[in-house]
């Protein structure tokens, strides 16, 4: 192996390594010691979050992977040659469980959801409940095929303000924000898989299964989300506040399925100032990122000196 580098499961192969968390966990794992199977739908396409120089000098290779598609993932593992795997929620997933442990995975860190709440019973959570409901299909595959993981549960993304609501078929560009009070820890992707890659390489305990709840280290309104990012980029982005009609008609023009459109909005329309993170509990969740990676949780004037609005 290059480097003579050995990970404490082998060789690990990381599903999803095009998108920010795929990508910050195989980077992780790759600083740790790991030789990393970066499982892509197109191997060809470029990494955003992995330079070529990062690639050239970590313990990297691509290999076609699809984690709808059973048959190459069990072609992707047992070429690789890993019995630990990162995964993610993608829609018509069936089968991608089963199809780990046939190959050989003993292992798996899965990126689940900050929406399924402590405690909660996986199996009483309802379809309609969507966001929470398709994590814990996973969760629940994972259980039943009694493979040992991690499910990491991250609450709100800092990237979430941008990529959800940020109108830019306008000129200045606005922000749209149907919860205008709603304060969240905005998490970055990459302090989520910096824990993914450390907890892929060196699995925290020998339980068979564990979650772990992330969150970001500062709760913002949308306002001074926005405010921080227009000072810190030398933007002029307006907030516009609106209503859930209209709000959904303009996820929807984003491309957000109608159901999808409809959870996001009740998640967020839905819920007093804070109840998303009970004060007993959101320091130890926070406390979290150190714990699991060793890095110091990402502000987010931090985060958003590494945005660009273009």
């Amino acid at each position: 192996m290059r480097n003579g580098r050995a990970s404490e499961h082998g060789p690990l192969i990381v599903f999803g390594a095009t998108g920010d968390v795929g990508s910050a966990t195989a980077l992780e794992a790759s600083k740790r010691g790991a030789k990393v199977w970066l499982a892509m739908r197109n191997p060809d396409k470029a990494i955003d979050g992995i330079t070529k120089e990062q690639e050239q000098q970590g313990d990297f290779e691509r290999i076609q992977a699809d984690l709808t598609d059973p048959e190459s993932i069990k072609k992707a593992v047992r070429q690789s040659g890993a019995n630990a795997a990162f995964i993610y929620h993608a829609f018509g997933m069936n089968g991608a469980v089963q199809a780990l442990k046939e190959a050989g995975i003993e292992y798996v860190v899965f990126l689940s959801s900050f929406s399924i709440g402590p405690g909660q019973d996986l199996r009483q959570i309802p379809p309609s409940e969507l966001i929470p409901y398709v994590h814990a299909q996973v969760e629940i595959a994972l259980e039943d095929t009694e493979m040992a993981h991690t499910a990491l549960r991250p609450a709100y993304f800092a990237t979430n303000g941008i990529r959800m609501n940020l109108d830019k078929s306008v000129k200045p560009y606005k922000a749209r924000n149907v919860a205008p009070d709603l304060r969240a820890d905005c998490i970055t992707p990459n302090d989520i898989g910096r824990v993914g890659g450390a907890v892929l390489v060196k699995r925290p305990s020998s339980a068979s299964k564990e979650f772990i709840y992330l969150c970001g280290p500062q709760l913002l309104t949308s306002d001074e989300q926005w405010d921080i990012l227009n000072k810190v980029l030398g933007q002029n982005v307006e907030v516009v506040h609106e209503g859930p009609e209209d709000h959904r008609g303009f996820l929807i023009r984003k491309g957000l399925p109608p159901p999808l459109a409809d959870y996001l909005i009740s998640s967020t329309t839905d819920v007093t100032v804070g109840s998303w993170y009970p004060d007993n509990l959101l320091g130890e969740w926070v406390a979290n990122i150190k714990k699991y990676s060793g890095y110091e949780p990402t502000t987010f004037e931090e985060f958003a000196k590494t945005q660009d609005l273009a």
